[in-house]
């Protein structure tokens, strides 16, 4: 499969961002309950956990190994299903759906990327950015055009034709990034999204995150270790032992001349970032 010609990236169709004054939640979970059965003893990985997602924001959540970061994402995003309380995706509980019914929700409402890419090895990076509409029986002929302007938008041009083992690891998370917007998903749900990457290659997959969020109005959650990847979301949670300790608000903590949180530069993200820390720093985390 090769790419259709590239069209400019502003082009491409996003959810456009709504009004701060009225913003429904995208996605949300409800009293939250996750227990595991491990050689007959259980284990609570979420105890009660309660958030909503509004439309075209950018939610970040932390917290310490175990505390439940990855399990909260899995619920959200229907991978898995709750002891107790409820996920409601667009405003739809996912309670109750069969197995069949969840799937085909998660596969228009929600896009996800992972720590290590999980890219198919044997396809190449349109391909593999074409894959969610390819198995969902969508015609070439259908998707051509969209398929041009994601890959244009993350930066692929150069890279259409290559297989994942010939590309960058910067440029396989990049792939995932595209794959998982591809569909124009309700929501993106990353897992450690630079977990696997360096400093400086992590930075640039963050900037595109928050660029599509900002500039796009993709609804995002990224669930991260690092201070600084957190920063760039407009809200972090902080889970341990199963349940939300603490949050804070990050959208009135620096801004630029357009008015909206800044990631970039000492006078956005850094403070942010010093924000975060010293957040964490007061949780004792």
């Amino acid at each position: 499969m090769t790419a259709a010609k590239s069209k400019p990236a502003t082009r491409v169709r996003t959810r456009a961002p709504r009004p701060k004054t009225s913003i429904p939640a995208i996605l949300a979970g409800q009293n939250l309950v996750k227990d595991f059965n491990t050689n007959g003893s259980q284990t609570r990985a979420l105890d009660g956990v309660s958030l909503e997602v509004p439309a075209g924001s950018f939610v970040s959540v932390m917290g310490p190994s175990g505390s439940g970061k990855s399990t909260l994402l899995h619920l959200l995003g229907g991978l898995d299903t709750p002891t107790s309380g409820e996920v409601l995706l667009e405003g739809k509980p996912l309670s109750g759906l069969s197995d069949k019914e969840i799937t085909l929700a998660r596969r228009g409402s929600v896009g996800f990327v992972f720590q290590f890419f999980n890219l198919v090895p044997v396809l190449t990076v349109a391909e593999n950015v074409a894959l969610p509409l390819v198995i969902a029986g969508a015609a070439p002929s259908t998707y051509a055009e969209r398929l041009g302007e994601v890959i244009s938008l993350v930066g692929l041009d150069q890279v259409t034709n290559k297989l994942p083992s010939q590309i960058s690891g910067g440029e396989q998370q990049r792939t995932a990034i595209a794959r998982a917007i591809f569909p124009e998903p309700a929501v993106v749900l990353a897992d450690e999204p630079t977990g696997n990457l360096d400093t400086r290659t992590g930075s640039q997959i963050l900037r595109l995150l928050k660029d599509l969020q900002t500039e796009h109005g993709q609804t995002i959650v990224i669930v991260t270790h690092d201070p600084r990847a957190a920063a760039y979301g407009d809200e972090v949670i902080y889970l341990e032992d199963g349940q939300i300790r603490s949050r804070i608000d990050l959208t009135k903590r620096s801004s630029g001349r357009t008015g909206r949180a800044s990631t970039d530069g000492a006078k956005g993200g850094e403070a942010r970032a010093q924000a975060v820390l010293a957040w964490l720093q007061k949780l004792g985390a």
